[in-house]
């Protein structure tokens, strides 16, 4: 009987909702003012851009995220529960303005992005980037020195690989341009990246910001083609109304684009440290960069390991597909939560049909396992239909 009613009404919705909608994330933008330049030839402009997402989602296994794969969130001990939801939360606006010389350089501008990722499942508007440039120095929210958002795969799933180093912070960042193919850049970001876990029996402790995440980052290539080699020093501070002390972590990045083709490309990133898992797109602010040990009133920075590959390949000029796999590996540590996850990892595979230059539409299947310090595992496979359209 629930066969029954599924496929009679859940999967032509799903396919109702593919269909009708549109969908792409490529980075499109509308102008929407110019003034004329001025006596040195400098003009300033107003551009507006972002995407209209629909999302429509069934999994057949219990998870505590409902728009994109955390594995972390899988529900342990598995529950086998069929279940849909429908969203647009993936949906970002941006508002910028750039000053263009005679050369076609910006030398300041400023942008504004949200998206409809509130909290407790709402579409209330949410903060992702706030930031101003000027000449070679970058002040405000946007994505870690230490990210790489160009390896990002062309994928429906609001997440992606759980294993890649992809988070926002708010920084000072200076970039140097070292040749035509290369560039150096420094970073002091906010402290707050770095989280602990502090069991409630030691309600007199508790963590405290003091010294911020440094970062580097080495990019050689060009728009197409790149090695990215990043690191970054982090600290950890925390206190009670008698002491107070500040642990190091550390952590190294390595991440790849090759281009096959005109348009198939392969990517590759692994990361190793401890104290840096805020910087993982799955593990930021849930307590994994350092655990608080009771037993010797001290904490411990916890090592990561994060591996992920990604290819993507065109069939022809309107037809596409992504696959990746991920894994990630969280060091064991005195005092760690037995709940805590040990190993994670997620893998998808995507059809994209692309009408036009900003219109997708397609399906993806998506599959999360992970494994807590219990020995405990649970799965979960993911259907996902979307669409949506960039605004140009």
């Amino acid at each position: 009987m629930m066969k029954k009613r599924l496929s009679g009404h859940v999967m032509p919705a799903f396919t109702t909702m593919a269909l009708v909608l549109f969908q792409t994330k490529a980075h499109a933008q509308i102008t929407l003012a110019n003034t004329d330049p001025d006596s040195s030839g400098r003009k300033w402009s107003l551009y507006l851009k972002g995407f209209v997402q629909a999302d429509a989602m069934l999994d057949f296994q219990e998870m505590d995220s409902k728009d994109g794969i955390i594995a972390l969130l899988i529900v342990i001990p598995q529950h086998n529960s069929i279940s849909s939801n429908f969203s647009i939360r993936q949906s970002q606006i941006g508002l910028g303005i750039k000053q263009t010389d005679t050369t076609g350089e910006s030398p300041i501008s400023a942008y504004i992005e949200t998206d409809f990722y509130g909290p407790n499942g709402s579409t209330t508007p949410r903060l992702r980037h706030a930031y101003v440039q000027w000449k070679k120095w970058l002040i405000g929210q946007t994505w870690s020195n230490f990210s790489d958002s160009e390896i990002f795969p062309s994928i429906f799933d609001f997440n992606g690989a759980n294993g890649m180093i992809f988070t926002r912070a708010i920084q000072l960042r200076y970039t140097e341009k070292l040749s035509d193919k290369e560039t150096l850049s420094f970073s002091i970001e906010d402290p707050n990246k770095v989280s602990m876990t502090i069991p409630p029996t030691q309600p007199e402790w508790k963590k405290k910001n003091l010294v911020p995440v440094i970062t580097a980052l080495y990019r050689y290539g060009n728009t197409r083609d790149y090695i990215k080699i990043g690191s970054m020093l982090s600290s950890l501070s925390y206190e009670n109304k008698e002491e107070s002390y500040t642990k190091a972590g550390f952590a190294g990045v390595l991440s790849v684009r090759k281009y096959i083709n005109s348009l198939c490309n392969i990517r590759f990133q692994v990361s190793y440290g401890k104290g840096y898992a805020g910087y993982n797109i799955a593990l930021t602010n849930r307590g994994y960069d350092a655990v608080f040990n009771p037993q010797n009133n001290t904490a411990e920075m916890v090592n990561l390991f994060n591996i992920l590959g990604i290819y993507q390949h065109w069939w022809s000029q309107k037809w596409s597909s992504a696959v990746y796999y991920s894994y990630s590996q969280v060091g064991t540590a005195q005092g760690i939560n037995a709940r805590f996850m040990r190993c994670f990892q997620n893998a998808a595979v995507n059809l994209a049909y692309h009408p036009y230059k900003n219109l997708r539409m397609g399906i993806e299947g998506n599959y999360a396992k992970a494994e807590n310090f219990e020995d405990s595992k649970a799965d979960i496979f993911r259907l996902q239909f979307s669409t949506s359209f960039s605004f140009k």
